[in-house]
């Protein structure tokens, strides 16, 4: 990920709730890296429309009003935006589906960042359906955050990515020591294990051989699949730590002192053919820090 690269750090801003760290932390990264920022706004008026009128109110006229609100409510912000980090910048407004509006860009896009939606009754973030559908199905690395979480603290210098030896982890790594590079960051990279069995027994005890075996086969795992992104970035620090543990809380407490977690869109335990993997979804929902999600080009 370099200014050379021709490419452009492409967000979707709705004018709500979900811009509140996606559109600061892109333009962030633009000024970081020195490329162009893209900020897409994609509605569907006419599907509003629909809603309202089966509520009763089709009331057109002032969800047109409030949807020309919502676009002067990004340009303005991206005008501030851009004025203090010094990027260019453009806004494209567009109609019809936000997933498609966005996907129509990954060509051109070095990554596409997307916020989430609210927190539910059990305090867990829900996942829209443009942040699942554009990390379900985008070609390039494809950035989720939570709107709470606070952009100014990300300044640690570490990229954090998730390891389990799966093609698309692999390719999480390339992406993540390719981050590192650009932000003059390090790189943690993280396996985890929890319930394992050995010769018919569940691996308990820290100091015994069974335990030592099994960390030694991840963290070999992990170096199998950072070779690659090694000899591409040889000058970027790298730590590898296993780590035992349920995977999403102890991937999620890795990540709590990095600026990103990269993980892979489907690890080895996916569900074949499913686009996106049970746990890098609850990864996406759960995570205090932007999620990078990466799917391996076919």
């Amino acid at each position: 990920m370099s200014a050379q690269s021709g490419r452009r750090v492409v967000v979707g801003a709705d004018g709500g709730v979900t811009d509140g760290a996606a559109v600061p932390w892109a333009a962030e990264h633009a000024r970081r890296t020195g490329m162009p920022l893209l900020v897409v706004h994609a509605s569907e008026p006419e599907a509003l429309a629909a809603r309202a009128a089966g509520a009763g109110a089709p009331d057109i006229t002032a969800l047109l009003e409030a949807e020309e609100e919502r676009v002067d409510v990004v340009r303005r912000r991206i005008a501030e935006l851009a004025g203090e980090l010094g990027v260019e910048a453009e806004v494209s407004v567009e109609h019809g589906s936000p997933v498609r509006a966005l996907l129509a860009h990954e060509d051109e896009a070095e990554l596409i960042v997307v916020g989430t939606g609210r927190k539910g009754a059990l305090e867990e973030f829900v996942l829209g359906t443009t942040s699942i559908g554009v990390a379900a199905h985008a070609t390039c690395p494809v950035v989720v955050i939570n709107p709470e979480v606070d952009v100014s603290t990300l300044t640690r210098g570490v990229v954090a990515v998730a390891v389990d030896g799966s093609a698309d982890s692999v390719a999480g790594a390339e992406a993540a020591i390719a981050l590192a590079a650009s932000t003059g960051s390090r790189l943690v990279a993280v396996t985890t294990w929890y319930l394992e069995v050995v010769d018919g027994y569940v691996v308990t005890e820290p100091d015994s051989p069974e335990w030592q075996q099994l960390e030694a086969e991840r963290r070999a795992m992990v170096e199998r699949a950072l070779v690659v992104a090694r000899a591409a970035h040889p000058d970027v620090p790298v730590e590898v730590q296993v780590r035992r543990g349920p995977s999403v809380s102890t991937l999620c407490d890795a990540a709590s002192t990095a600026d990103v977690l990269v993980i892979g869109s489907r690890g080895l335990g996916g569900v074949r053919g499913r686009l996106l993997g049970s746990v890098s979804q609850r990864l996406m929902r759960s995570s205090a820090v932007p999620v990078m999600v990466v799917t391996r080009r076919r």
